[in-house]
């Protein structure tokens, strides 16, 4: 009779639960099993571990006080990362195939956080960066939920609020890519007079990260309690600990980019500190966003009804969106005003502006130019507003204000 390991995972951190677990994973066998205790629903690491296409998942007991699953391995995953870690060799030179991107995209959907986590340690060792790994990783998710989502036709697939958060993710992987050259080049500064440059331009991401907090709002107060009412717990938990730990080095990297433009400073100390809050938001962060490309959000994919969807839509709108967030996302409404009477146009506009959602747009046709009502709204609604013309006259102007 074989005996079957049992590993309890109860009251033991994160950290330690999952260098247990996946270390124990590792010395499976195909055709051996391991059983795992622990004291919450973890429906997310049966579904991460299922997708995997690696082991099956049983259940031996669900609840309330414990849960006990069986893990049965069906396949090594050797091969399929190393399928894998050739097509991001390719794609970081440029584009893959139609092929590429399609083999990328079958082997994405079968591997799990623990594999990509040692793909992403041997790329390290050849050479490429960690935010170039994950930001190409961030790519090819972004590419499967968009397969997954094709069901739904292209209109609702393209306003689905995952697909928002994921483009969002882009737009994040892109500044941290921006915030690692900064964060060498300040290393390598002589003098703060020589740094200038670097620090303005570490100023403009900051800038962009702090634009993030929509982003993270949205998860928190949608779809992280959506989650726990399922009883999902451990995802969410984690990923707030994640934005509180990131917001305070966030806010650091700011006071310390402040500090330069105050006062005497002590240059060498000043430089360490920051640099090691820049490559400690660009390592974390970037680690943050490929476990909720990978986990939370495909647990919220499987989880979640086409009814939840639609709420999650509705209260992220309430919040708002980032000033990256892609312009599909934003729904504009157009309001023809040439043949409105002078005297109701501004009603109009004000009308229409109030019932407008947050990230939406209004585009204005007019037959003078809109300036007074520039600055009526620079007036009434600062900070809550972005102007640009699309045409400016001599006979038509078409001004687009969107709602921040």
């Amino acid at each position: 009779m074989t005996t079957v390991k049992l590993i309890d995972l109860k009251g033991l951190s994160s950290e330690e639960r999952e260098r247990r677990l996946f270390g124990a994973l590792d010395e499976v066998r195909t055709g051996g099993s391991v059983q795992v205790s622990l004291e919450f629903n973890p429906l997310p690491l049966a579904y991460a571990l299922k997708a995997g296409g690696e082991f099956r998942v049983d259940y031996l007991r669900e609840g309330p006080a414990e849960w006990v699953l069986e893990l049965i391995r069906t396949a090594q995953p050797a091969e399929k990362r190393e399928q894998l870690k050739e097509l991001l060799r390719q794609a970081r030179l440029g584009p893959l195939s139609p092929e590429g991107q399609e083999q990328a995209r079958d082997l994405l959907r079968v591997l799990d956080v623990a594999t990509l986590a040692l793909l992403e340690r041997d790329l390290a060792r050849e050479g490429m960066s960690q935010v170039d790994i994950r930001r190409l990783l961030a790519g090819l998710h972004l590419q499967v939920l968009g397969d997954s989502l094709a069901s739904l036709g292209p209109a609702s697939a393209a306003a689905h609020p995952l697909r928002t958060l994921m483009e969002e993710h882009q737009s994040i992987l892109a500044a941290l890519n921006s915030l690692d050259e900064v964060a060498g080049e300040l290393e390598a500064a002589p003098s703060l007079e020589a740094a200038r440059r670097q620090l303005e331009r570490l100023r403009r991401l900051l800038a962009q990260l702090q634009e993030a907090e929509s982003h993270h709002r949205r998860e928190e107060e949608v779809i992280f309690p959506r989650l726990e009412r399922l009883g999902i717990l451990e995802p969410p938990a984690l990923m707030r600990q994640d934005h509180e730990r990131l917001r305070r080095r966030k806010q650091r990297l700011a006071d310390l980019a402040e500090q330069a433009t105050v006062g005497d400073l002590d240059f060498p100390l000043w430089r360490c500190e920051i640099v090691d809050h820049g490559q400690y938001l660009v390592r974390e962060l970037a680690s943050h966003i490929l476990k909720e490309d990978n986990v939370l959000y495909r647990t919220a994919l499987q989880a979640f009804s086409g009814a939840d969807w639609q709420e999650v839509r509705s209260e992220s709108d309430a919040i708002g969106y980032c000033r990256f967030t892609p312009e599909a996302e934003a729904p504009a409404v157009e309001l023809d005003m040439r043949a409105v009477p002078l005297l109701q146009r501004q009603a109009r506009i004000m009308s229409a502006w109030r019932d407008l959602p947050t990230g939406a747009e209004l585009r204005l046709i007019n037959d003078r130019e809109p300036k007074p009502l520039y600055y009526l709204f620079q007036a009434t609604q600062r900070g809550r507003f972005e102007w640009r013309y699309e045409k400016e006259g001599p006979e038509e102007w078409i001004a687009v204000l969107r709602k921040r």
